[in-house]
Order: structure tokens, then C-alpha cells, then sequence
């Protein structure tokens, strides 16, 4: 791009999004289209509207961090004056119809049930970990893992069914918001790297975890002070049509509005879609994706909990009895520990509560989609940024890595190098 000042349009509003206009901003006029009607896409903050506990912030989307995997992020937050404060990421696992559960929170989790400690079940467990963790990494360093699928590589080492079902897919499941029937195909050595990078193939050394102080909106409350752009909420694109000479975005009005370039900061398959004339290129990369629902539920419902209070680890795994291939991932997130609320009321956030369960005590609810980590999906990162800078066009998102914030913060940043500009 030329060194003159352009309009710019941004299509989304999530971390990729708000990075990408914030860093933008610095030399170009920017225009932030959102389709929802507030910034920040998987960033939703719910502020309790009533009773003893109205004006409590509550984090249903992005809650965590930590300074080992998340520097670019980090960088902008100490830019927009964002404090974070320490947490823990423990981790419970309950099969209710068995009537089996622990948890990562101490002697009091891991022996909430007494009698597991002659549990065969438990004792693979609990044994079975370890190595698990040192020959993944050992098998990561070596190179071994390339071309498996996580299950392909679970069945080939013999790893016991405890280990596979109670904690190695179980907790993959909740990282990527994905079904437990789904994960195992994602690639085995993506997923070890990203374990390995986040200390989780270790017992010792992990990274401390932190939460945004007051929620995580405030990160977006904060880019808005700065932002002296344009901000169009409720304005979902229908089209994106590139000219020789310009960009034209035609919103869910129909209105069409001109830009010198445009950064679409939305899922894959939803920039896609917004193409009028996809190249050969972005179909072929682009339509490689797939993403999988989810429903977010704010609720005050301790069922979704494990039975013993002690047990009540951040991340909270609840193992459906129904058809494993039908059933999406049921996992709940115990946010008075995540964000250390003040307040003795149980605040959750489940994905995908049971439909036999109707959660008590709704809050919010919302549909978030998260992307399905495939060989085919995965092989196209290392080409997206190749449809940057082509018909005045760029694309940034999650999906350019593992599907996270700082993933989103890394592809924007790209996108503004692309204009000779940094965070």
C-alpha cells in the first residue's frame, strides 16, 4: 500500500477486528462494521441487571490469559491501560451416570470420593497421566506425531480408556469447544504443540493464569475511548464487491458504502460468504473450514456442578449419557473462582446444556460458533496470509492459529504490517 492516508473498512468486531482498527487508526481513516449490536465478539461480559448481586460483571465468552502464550495481547492491553489479576485453570471430570468425578483442586478434588483410591478406574487415572504427558512430548520432539489424528495416536500408544476418556478428550474438548466425538480427529501434532506451549504436557512449570479486572469488556470499553473512527453495530455485511480502483461493502440495508480497502475480521466461512467474486485462491483455503455451534448459558443452576462443592474446579467437564456421536460437548465454567467473584452465589456458564436438564435460574443465553480443527483446515494456514494485500483486500481471525485471542491479535498484526504499521 502507498504511504497516503486511505479509508479502510473493518468487518468484525472481535479481538482481530478491534486490533486491526486500533492499530489501523494510526495513519487511516477506519469504518468497524459489526453485525451484532456490541463490540467484541466471543468478548460478552453480562453486568447482572438486579438483586443483591446487580452490577456484577460476568465474563460468558473470552475470561483467560496467561504471559507465556499471550504477549501480543498482553502488549495491547498495557496500551489500553487493562488490568489483569491471577486465577487458576483447574479442571473436573464427572460422569454422572457412573457416578465418578475429580478434580485438579488440591487433595480435596482429586479425593472428593474416598473410595476411588480402589477404583481400578481411578487408578489407571491417576497413573496413567504422566506418562501420558512425558511421551507425548517425547513423541512431539521427535517428530512422530506428524500425520496422526489425536485418536489415531491415543490407540497406537495404548493408553488406557481412563486416560483417553476421562481426561485426554475431555479436556481437549473443552479447550476447543468442540465434541468429544469430533476432537479425536483433530491433528495429534498440532495438539501436542499447543499443550507443549502451554505447559500442559508438564506437571510442573505451568504458566499462572490471569482474568481482565471487572471483566473482560472493559478491554473493549477501553479501544472505544481511543477509537476516532467510524463504529456501525447492527450492521451485518451482505456483500463485499472489489473494483480496480475501490472496495464497495453493501450492508444489510443494502446501502453501499466506498472504501479504498477493506480487513474482514470475520469467521472464514462467514468472509466467504460476504465475497461477490471469490478468487480461485480465497475459495479454496477459505471454504476449508467448518465451524461447530455451540449454546453459552449464564446461569445460577449448582447442578451442572459436580456433587461436592470442593470439587467445583474452574472448568468444569460434564459427560453426556446420550449417543457419543450425537452429543456436543456439555462443559461449565464456575466463575466465582474464574474471576474470583465476590458474591456467594454460584455463577456458571455452561456450553450446551442437557435438553433432559433445563438450566434454573437463566441469566443470558447466547449461540457462539468455534472452529473444527482439521488436517484440511490446518494445512491452510501457512497460505492464508497470502490473500492479504490482493483486490485491496485482507483477512485476520482466530483461525489463522489455534483459535484464541492471541491468535486474532497475531493475524491483525500481520494485516498492519501489510500497511507498515505495529501495535
Amino acid at each position: 500500500m502507498s504511504s497516503r492516508s486511505r479509508h479502510i473498512a473493518v468487518i468484525g468486531s472481535g479481538i482481530s477486528g478491534i486490533v486491526a482498527a486500533h492499530i489501523l487508526q494510526q495513519k487511516h481513516r477506519i469504518t468497524l462494521f459489526e453485525k451484532n449490536d456490541y463490540l467484541g465478539g466471543h468478548t460478552r461480559t453480562v453486568t447482572i441487571p438486579h438483586g443483591r448481586d446487580q452490577g456484577l460483571a460476568v465474563d460468558t465468552g473470552f475470561i483467560v490469559l496467561n504471559r507465556r502464550t499471550y504477549p501480543n495481547l498482553l502488549r495491547f492491553f498495557r496500551q489500553l491501560d487493562v488490568a489483569v489479576a491471577k486465577t487458576d485453570m483447574a479442571f473436573s471430570y464427572w460422569d454422572r451416570a457412573q457416578d465418578f468425578y475429580s478434580a485438579g483442586t488440591g487433595w480435596a478434588g482429586l479425593l472428593a470420593q474416598p473410595r476411588n483410591l480402589k477404583n481400578p478406574r481411578f487408578l489407571r487415572l491417576i497413573l496413567g497421566i504422566p506418562r501420558f504427558l512425558a511421551q507425548t512430548r517425547k513423541k512431539l520432539l521427535s517428530g512422530a506425531l506428524k500425520g496422526l489424528t489425536l485418536n489415531e495416536y491415543l490407540q497406537r500408544e495404548g493408553f488406557s480408556a481412563p486416560v483417553i476418556h476421562d481426561f485426554v478428550l475431555p479436556m481437549a474438548a473443552a479447550i476447543w469447544s468442540t465434541p468429544t466425538a469430533r476432537v479425536g480427529d483433530f491433528p495429534a501434532e498440532s495438539f501436542a504443540r499447543f499443550y507443549d506451549n502451554h505447559g500442559l504436557l508438564s506437571l510442573i512449570r505451568r504458566p499462572s493464569w490471569y482474568y481482565v479486572r471487572g471483566g473482560s469488556h472493559r478491554y473493549v470499553q477501553a479501544f472505544l475511548k481511543r477509537f476516532t473512527g467510524t463504529v456501525l453495530t447492527g450492521h451485518p455485511v451482505r456483500e463485499v464487491r472489489r473494483h480496480a480502483d475501490a472496495v464497495t461493502v453493501v450492508d444489510h440495508n443494502g446501502t453501499a458504502h466506498s472504501f479504498d480497502a477493506v480487513v474482514i475480521a470475520a469467521h472464514a466461512d462467514e468472509a466467504l460468504a460476504m465475497l461477490a467474486d471469490p478468487s480461485d485462491d480465497e475459495r479454496a483455503l477459505l471454504s476449508q473450514w467448518q465451524y461447530n455451534r455451540n449454546r453459552t448459558v449464564l446461569h445460577r443452576d449448582p447442578s451442572y456442578l459436580p456433587p461436592k462443592s470442593g470439587v467445583w474446579a474452574a472448568w468444569n467437564f460434564l459427560k453426556n449419557t446420550g449417543p457419543q456421536g450425537a452429543q456436543p460437548l456439555t462443559l461449565t465454567y464456575y466463575m466465582n473462582r474464574l474471576q474470583k467473584l465476590p458474591t456467594p452465589t454460584p455463577y456458571c456458564v455452561t456450553l450446551n446444556p442437557f435438553d433432559s436438564q433445563p438450566v434454573q435460574e437463566e441469566v443470558a443465553a447466547f449461540d457462539d460458533t468455534h472452529p473444527m480443527y482439521t488436517f484440511e483446515a490446518m494445512e491452510t494456514q501457512k497460505n492464508l496470509d497470502k490473500l492479504n494485500g490482493v483486490r485491496r483486500t485482507y483477512f485476520c481471525g482466530a483461525y489463522f492459529g489455534y483459535g484464541f485471542h492471541e491468535d486474532g491479535v497475531r493475524s491483525a498484526l500481520a494485516v498492519a504490517r501489510h500497511f507498515g504499521l505495529e501495535l
